[in-house]
């Protein structure tokens, strides 16, 4: 995002099995230092659209340096797991790829719950773009993730066909159609639909004002129907990938993990860990 930030953590790369004969490769980092015997919470960070398990590394230090653990896997698409090139192909990946990246966040989970150096009772997740929209039916599944950072985060599919970025990459003569497809291409994954069962687990939504790609009114209507509690916070800034203000940017970020920092003591606290 424009800043230069060095790297501190440890990385360890890994796969694990999502279903009989697929394996999903993924990366963990670390913090450099932490007590020994101290069991760490975690955060899967599920990717958006265009990235890759890679991008990991460039947000994880400041979260690494608070004492979590951070999680990516390379979704279907995307990474060691591209399918072959083709309209009719890359739709019906697109499909999978919506019910498979909530399956795999939950495998995921199942991973971390094997680790000695891992805190099951404090995973948490921070979904990007359609990592948020995907994430968001992950936390409405699974309560085992104990909060959610949604970063520009939206809903209602019809919705976010609209957006003016989705219409420029489409010709004009798709636009009135572009919803529909996207609702047959991956309607049950409408975090809409699924959006009220986050009841009970703390969500917080971190939008941009002037984003092209989830539009405000999509950013709201997700918003409207998650279950509490619920926060969202508005920034002035385009989508991350497209804006030039990297520090508004980065506030986000920092903001989201000051958030999470929260809910983490919190949760110790209840649970009646030392912190």
């Amino acid at each position: 995002f424009g800043q230069s930030l060095p790297a501190r953590y440890k990385k360890i790369a890994f796969t694990f099995e999502s279903q009989p004969g697929e394996r999903v490769p993924a990366l963990l980092t670390l913090p450099l230092e932490s007590p020994e015997n101290v069991r760490l919470p975690a955060i899967i960070l599920v990717h958006g659209s265009h990235q890759e398990k890679e991008f990991l590394e460039q947000i994880c230090t400041p979260f690494n340096e608070a004492g979590f653990a951070m999680v990516c896997f390379d979704q279907y698409m995307r990474g060691g797991r591209k399918v072959p090139e083709g309209f009719l192909t890359s739709s019906m990946a697109f499909r999978d790829r919506c019910r498979k990246t909530v399956h795999e966040t939950q495998r995921m989970i199942d991973y971390l719950e094997t680790r000695p150096d891992i805190d099951s009772s404090r995973i948490y997740l921070i979904g990007a773009s359609y990592g948020a929209i995907t994430g968001t039916v992950a936390v409405a599944r699974d309560k085992r993730i104990r909060a959610a950072a949604l970063v520009v985060g939206g809903g209602n599919f019809r919705l976010l066909a609209k957006a003016p970025e989705v219409r420029q990459s489409l010709p004009r003569w798709m636009w009135p159609m572009a919803g529909h497809l996207m609702v047959f291409l991956a309607g049950p994954a409408d975090p809409i639909n699924h959006a009220h069962r986050t009841e009970g687990t703390p969500v917080l939504m971190l939008n941009g004002t002037k984003d092209t790609v989830v539009t405000r009114e999509a950013g709201e209507a997700l918003y409207e129907a998650l279950g509490n509690p619920k926060e969202i916070r508005w920034y002035p800034v385009d989508h991350p990938d497209r804006e030039e203000n990297g520090v508004e940017v980065i506030k986000m970020l920092n903001d989201g993990l000051l958030w999470m920092e929260e809910r983490d003591a919190a949760l110790r606290m209840s649970a009646g860990h030392t912190p």
